[in-house]
């Protein structure tokens, strides 16, 4: 799911698909809505910038400790979402984001407003918001999009503190989770991903729905 604009057709052909991860995104689905989403999010080229899997066991690296840190810090900046299973990987990290609306943020007028802006055609069908209307993921009070685009800059700061030169891929992916059971699927998918390294890293780096 991807917070970006879809890349330019001449990039296609550039990298033909190398690290292009495509959009999931439900187009009738709002990415503010209750749910549990699955993340996955890549270094910029795939590079290993987290450490390394010795033994089938995750060693991370002084950046990888930067990820871990500032993943368990997203429900300190977004009252909205707890955090579930996780991991960092050398080139990129899963995990599962759980989004509930509280009651205050229901009532909190800056909502409501944001909510009403949403609705407004400025002219004939064209809805603010663009093609998505009202599902724009950037114009939704702490959405998934602007949840992991939190996550993503803080951490490209941090750690281009001590390190210049690391990046994100430009999108991410992310699956709605639908139930419970698909939900304790995606946490074993997450606490195995260490040990299947070997097999899987040249993979895609999430599991099939």
């Amino acid at each position: 799911m991807n917070n970006d604009e879809p890349q330019p057709e001449n990039n296609k052909s550039k990298y033909k698909g190398k690290y292009r991860i495509d959009s999931t995104r439900l187009p009738a689905w709002s990415y503010a809505s209750n749910a549990g989403y699955f993340v996955t999010i890549c270094t910029d080229g795939k590079k290993c910038f987290f450490g390394e899997i010795v033994q089938g066991e995750m060693q991370r690296s002084p950046i990888g400790e930067i990820a871990k840190k500032l993943w368990y810090e997203i429900p300190n900046n977004f009252s909205n979402c707890q955090i579930d299973s996780f991991c960092v990987m050398p080139n990129h990290i899963h995990g599962i984001l759980v989004i509930n609306q509280t009651q205050e943020d229901a009532m909190n007028p800056r909502t409501r407003e944001e909510d009403a802006m949403n609705r407004v055609s400025t002219r004939g069908d064209n809805q603010r918001g663009g093609v998505t209307g009202l599902f724009n993921p950037m114009l939704s009070k702490n959405s998934l999009s602007k949840i992991v685009r939190w996550y993503k800059g803080r951490c490209s700061f941090e750690i281009n503190q001590i390190y210049e030169g690391f990046g994100w891929q430009e999108r991410f992916h992310d699956n709605i989770i639908r139930n419970e059971f698909a939900r304790d699927r995606i946490r074993q998918y997450i606490i195995n991903n260490p040990i299947n390294w070997e097999n899987d890293r040249e993979q895609p780096p999430h599991p099939p729905l």
